[in-house]
């Protein structure tokens, strides 16, 4: 073996250490304690105020200063100004729900070789703040994500001319969580109203954000479970955003019936998502995707354009195209009902 190969092997192998000591300090909510305790507090005190023991909080937060996510001087810890938006879980642009998803997932990920051979993923095991704050913490981190993505999500719909659409037309939200797209398309589109759908912990993080919004009078707030229930009708244009890839093609193209139903005719359905290419093998990020489906979904996968035309096609919807190709999860394919 060249020492090339390697050195690329164990710093890709490396990778878990940065990445565990980061998910410790969100499931542990450290930084948060750190600034509720004036920014400047030792092991010892940051080990009773997260209730955890002392030599361990130690070894964390020395990790941390190392990796320059905390500082370190006279022996108390602090955590740079720059950070601390982002390391403070009380703070709106936060980024410790999304941190500790990612821990979640990292737990998954660790039974990879499991999940080949058996083809299934392996019992999920909790953080240590239970399952259902892993839940929240899903939410949350899906509209932190969401929020610093929606703006090119919507200007890439008006630049291939998916978006304005015409006025009166109802958008369906399907799978909307706290609303993030939902908000963003109804200020895009002033004479536009909105149905957002999703299951009811989600539309609790919904009410949320338009109980007190002057946008309220515009959206309507459904909750149930696009598996098992019909969509609202009446909508003239659905948006499927990060869903199929957690579902079979059967699965998909019921969603898709579902989809077809809650249009108008003429409807337009969007469906936003990793789209790989006809090989499978690119974008990369698509790719890691399919890995990650695979350890966290009994059924999904990532999806390529013909797969996805078919079975919008199947569902009865035409004139699939690929509105929006990027290589990220903010592809876009649109289909519409004939009319």
């Amino acid at each position: 073996m060249s020492e090339s190969a390697f050195a690329r092997l164990e710093q890709d192998m490396e990778a878990f250490k940065k990445t565990s000591v980061l998910a410790a300090l969100a499931e542990l909510d450290v930084a948060t304690r750190l600034l509720q305790g004036g920014n400047a507090m030792t092991a010892s005190e940051l080990a009773k105020a997260c209730a955890c023991d002392e030599r361990g909080m130690e070894a964390l937060l020395d990790a941390l200063g190392g990796l320059k996510y905390l500082a370190k001087e006279n022996g108390k810890y602090s955590v740079p100004e720059d950070l601390q938006d982002a390391l403070d879980s009380r703070s709106p642009t936060t980024c410790i729900p999304i941190m500790r998803h990612y821990a979640c997932l990292q737990r998954s990920w660790s039974h990879l070789a499991w999940s080949v051979r058996e083809g299934t993923p392996r019992p999920h095991e909790p953080s240590i703040l239970g399952a259902e704050e892993d839940r929240v913490s899903f939410i949350m981190g899906m509209n932190s994500v969401a929020t610093r993505l929606v703006k090119g999500v919507v200007d890439s719909l008006l630049a291939c001319g998916v978006f304005p659409l015409p006025a009166g037309s109802v958008i369906l939200d399907i799978g909307g969580a706290s609303g993030t797209y939902t908000e963003a398309f109804l200020k895009a589109l002033p004479d536009t109203r909105a149905v957002l759908f999703d299951l009811p912990d989600a539309v609790v993080q919904a009410h949320k954000r338009f109980d007190p919004s002057p946008l309220a009078g515009r959206v309507q707030l459904v909750a149930g479970d696009f598996t098992r229930d019909d969509l609202p009708a009446g909508c003239d244009f659905a948006w499927i955003s990060a869903i199929i890839h957690q579902m079979s093609r059967a699965e998909s193209r019921s969603l898709y019936k579902k989809a077809l139903a809650a249009l108008n005719p003429g409807g337009l359905v969007a469906i936003r998502d990793f789209v790989v290419d006809e090989t499978r093998t690119s974008p990369v990020a698509g790719t890691f995707f399919g890995v990650n489906m695979l350890v966290n979904t009994e059924t999904g996968r990532v999806y390529s354009l013909s797969e996805i035309s078919e079975d919008l096609a199947a569902a009865g919807f035409a004139e699939a195209r690929l509105a929006v190709d990027v290589p990220t999860m903010c592809a876009i394919v649109t289909a519409r009902k004939p009319a």
